[in-house]
């Protein structure tokens, strides 16, 4: 089951006493692990009973040891074993070598008092081998995979509920350029604007843009908009808001340029028929950023990229001989696009 499929039943069912936990989002796995020992446990009371091991310095057969081992200070254990590169096809440079028999044997006859938590930080398990078989019949299986960009307006949904905030819908939409799919990211920032507006406070897109922090793919597709847009004062005002926060001219460039590069190729692989995952696979981007292209290409021609990138090359090559001093160049660089 996904993340919020096992969310649910943890919160109606009674916890298993295994429980495989793969995928490569850390943000959910981490978030899963924190739900189970709030559940067995009393908040902050897990220092004691929350046992991890690493298994690739670690045998399985000594954390199946420790999770038979009964607890001093608590009627019930959470023993969690990471890095359980067996169960995936995956090679690794570990010498430990591991029992899987001792495993499939405690699946099959586990104790009552411990909670024994497999964590596979990969996207695919090996489906072939008996183990991986055993725990996927015998154990509750929670699947911990990237968000996909498609999937990501639900987990902001979700996290502002959790939070008891309200977003318009143009702050949402800063937020989301600003984080695009990371979800701890995602979090972190919806859980700073809920501390400014308070408990069902509304989160205006003023607020969202004073207080939401700047990331480096957004920061070139907020230029691009003002761009698209021919918003000169707003694009300086992105720019001068920049340089405050002690950002290089040359590194904005680059960036703004980045941005520009892979809407025109996401332009050109589109006139050729290309679906956004191909996209994806070709540019090799992550499909959230091709999502963001794709938004934006249609207000461009080819033509124009070109020329946006040639102004761009112009610029940065003009500042690295001396030629124009640098912060003046950027928004000589702005000018130039928004004319263009």
């Amino acid at each position: 089951m996904n993340y919020i499929e096992a969310m649910k039943a943890l919160k109606t069912k009674e916890i298993p006493s295994v429980i495989l936990i793969y995928g490569e989002e850390q943000f959910l796995i981490e978030s899963a692990i924190n739900q189970i020992s709030d559940r067995i446990f009393n908040k902050g009371d897990a220092e004691d009973t929350l046992i991890q091991y690493d298994l690739e310095e670690t045998t399985i057969d000594d954390v199946i040891m420790e999770a038979e081992t009964y607890p001093f200070f608590s009627e019930q254990k959470i023993v969690i074993a990471k890095k359980a590169f067996f169960l995936t096809a995956k090679q690794t440079k570990s010498q430990v070598e591991h029992d899987l028999n001792r495993l499939i044997e405690y699946i099959e006859q586990p104790v009552d008092f411990s909670t024994l938590i497999i964590v596979v930080p990969y996207e695919k398990l090996d489906e072939r081998k008996k183990v991986t078989k055993q725990l996927k019949k015998q154990a509750m299986t929670i699947n911990c995979q990237e968000v996909k960009s498609w999937e990501i307006d639900q987990w902001l949904t979700h996290l502002a509920k959790q939070y008891q905030i309200y977003l318009d819908k143009s702050a949402e939409q800063i937020l989301l350029n600003e984080t695009g799919t990371n979800l701890g990211l995602l979090q972190s920032e919806i859980e700073k604007l809920a501390l400014y507006v308070g408990e069902n406070g509304q989160v205006t897109a003023e607020i969202a843009r004073d207080l939401v922090s700047h990331q480096g793919q957004a920061t070139g597709l907020n230029l691009v908009d003002m761009v698209i847009s021919k918003d000169l004062t707003g694009a300086i005002k992105i720019y001068r808001d920049l340089m405050k926060l002690n950002e290089e001219p040359i590194a904005l460039i680059g960036l703004l340029a980045s941005q520009l590069r892979t809407i025109y190729q996401v332009k050109i692989l589109r006139q050729k028929g290309y679906h956004q995952q191909q996209m994806a696979r070709e540019l090799k981007v992550h499909p959230y950023v091709v999502k963001m292209s794709l938004e934006r290409e249609r207000k461009f021609s080819l033509d124009m990229l070109y020329r946006c990138l040639t102004a761009c090359s112009e610029i940065d090559q003009a500042i690295k001989i001396g030629k124009m001093e640098k912060e003046l160049a950027f928004e000589s660089l702005l000018y130039q696009l928004i004319s263009t």
